[in-house]
């Protein structure tokens, strides 16, 4: 959560703080097992939509976890969900400036979701946790109104303690504490360190968690969300820890890479209170650091240049000079720190080259692209992808004595069985990514990273491999992605400057 929603959740539940001292359905129903596959579809759409921040999305799959199936237990984890999505579509919200205006409708239905859960399943602990939350902002809108607060204080409160009570050690439920001890004083059991203290307790749990073996019905987020809050806090503590901050920031970036609230919010928080914590008068150096900072919450976008099948035919000595000119505006925005990426294919195709820019939005990077002379005569045109969710430290800046070296890139495209709404799509996807995980540890993969899922292209991430492309291709054979068709690899020869990413193949 940002600063703003820290403080939010703060008061909220400080509130209580202060005050208080079988089968999910039988084997033969072939009915529900067909419309349980259609609801972990949701499901899974409904936290990648909370990553996203995409609140429209998060609105249209709460409506979507209808009818309510018959059995109780089934009921419960539909209802649960519902009531998840309207409480993490409200918490996006309080990232949103202006604030909207919906957080309590939103709110209040999830706290109606949630105990509708509850009833159908009183022993489900989990919407005992999102309904205090939820009534805890419930009673952070409602701060002026003390009688109010105090009607919503009466729900929330036995609802936590009958939590705490039957799961102590439950993440998501650390997670949700996690605020009112930071916020309660020592003599109460609280304070800053408690808080941690918690969290760390809440990772420490779910890391040794069996989750292969959980229902995918089941909650059993929290990982990235404890680690965001650690990053909150060591933030925001009387005495800052900032370089735990950024580490604790990052470690929630690799599970989630697009998590919109920890790298376009909290992120530049951070660096933001590095760049401030340097002595004064370093200069130069200071400017420099900040430059290093920001180009680390940059996003990214993938370009590619193409040739027009309609391009100008130029005189040698005006192609030579339009080459000039080209290369002359891709030094001049790898000096402005907009490119960071750049390379030709080395195969006979309509695919010429790669642009790589760090930048706010596809507009900006379109509008940087449209600026290069090679565009702008019509010998190239420029294609534009992204975010590119990539690991932004295998990048890197070019070599002195400038060099060239080769690479193949594997363009991911869209494959005949490509569904993410699929239920074992997700399997597929955790798969792959211990796939790359594992040819980047090896040696054989410089960087490679998915476009998000709004990103409706035909490319859905690219990949750029350290080895030919005839050992390139057999390595991709094996990815369980391309593997169960879900993607196809097309692969070409390609070069960029020495030292930019980690070394490839001389230039022949």
């Amino acid at each position: 959560m940002s600063a703003r929603n820290g403080r939010t959740f703060l008061f909220a539940l400080t509130i209580f703080v202060l005050c208080a001292a079988t089968e999910l359905y039988p084997a033969d129903k072939t009915s529900l097992e067909v419309s349980r596959d259609s609801i972990i579809r949701t499901v899974t759409q409904i936290q990648r939509a909370d990553y996203e921040g995409d609140r429209p999305a998060l609105k249209r799959l709460h409506d979507e976890l209808t009818p309510i199936p018959e059995d109780n237990k089934l009921a419960s984890r539909v209802l649960y969900w519902r009531g998840f999505a309207l409480w993490r579509r409200a918490i996006n919200g309080f990232n949103e400036t202006p604030t909207p205006n919906d957080l309590e409708a939103d709110l209040t239905q999830a706290v109606t979701d949630f105990k509708d859960a509850i009833a159908r399943d009183p022993a489900f602990v989990e919407p005992k946790i999102g309904a205090g939350s939820s009534l805890g902002y419930l009673m952070y809108l409602h701060k002026n109104d003390s009688t109010r607060v105090q009607e919503l204080y009466q729900q929330s409160s036995p609802l936590l303690k009958e939590a705490m009570a039957a799961a102590p050690d439950n993440p998501r439920l650390l997670w949700v504490l996690g605020p009112m001890r930071w916020s309660s004083p020592p003599e109460r059991g609280g304070g800053q360190d408690k808080a941690i203290e918690g969290y760390n307790r809440g990772l420490e749990v779910i890391r040794n968690q069996k989750r292969d073996a959980s229902d995918p019905l089941d909650p059993s987020w929290g990982e990235p969300e404890l680690l965001m809050s650690l990053a909150w806090s060591n933030l925001s503590r009387t005495t800052p820890d900032l370089n735990a901050a950024e580490q604790d920031a990052r470690a929630a970036l690799k599970i989630v890479p697009y998590w919109h609230y920890v790298r376009d919010i909290l992120m530049p928080q951070i660096q933001a209170a590095q760049a401030k914590a340097l002595p004064t008068g370093a200069g130069s150096t200071l400017e420099q650091t900040q430059n290093t900072l920001n180009a680390k919450t940059a996003q990214y976008f993938f370009v590619l240049l193409n040739r027009p099948t309609n391009a100008p035919q130029l005189s040698k000595e005006a192609g030579e000079k339009l080459q000039e000119e080209h290369m002359a505006n891709i030094r001049k925005m790898t000096a402005e720190h907009k490119l960071v990426i750049a390379g030709p294919f080395m195969d006979d195709t309509v695919l010429r080259g790669i642009f790589v820019f760090q930048a706010d939005s596809a507009a900006q990077v379109q509008e940087w692209a449209n600026s290069d002379p090679a565009i702008r005569a019509g010998h190239l045109s420029a294609e534009v992808h992204g975010p590119w969710l990539i690991e932004p430290s295998a990048i890197h800046d070019s070599a002195e004595p400038p060099g060239f070296e080769q690479y193949t890139v594997v363009l991911m495209k869209r494959g005949d069985h490509w569904n993410p709404n699929a239920p074992e799509f997700m399997d597929v996807m955790k798969q792959h990514h211990a796939f790359v995980k594992r040819m980047t540890d090896q040696g054989n993969m410089a960087i490679a990273g998915p476009f998000p899922f709004s990103d409706q292209g035909e490319l859905r991430g690219v990949a750029i491999f350290r080895v030919g492309a005839e050992q390139t291709a057999k390595l991709t054979q094996d990815d369980p992605i391309v593997k169960a068709g879900l993607l196809t690899a097309e692969i070409h020869p390609w070069g960029t400057g020495k030292g930019v990413l980690a070394s490839g193949q001389p230039m022949q």
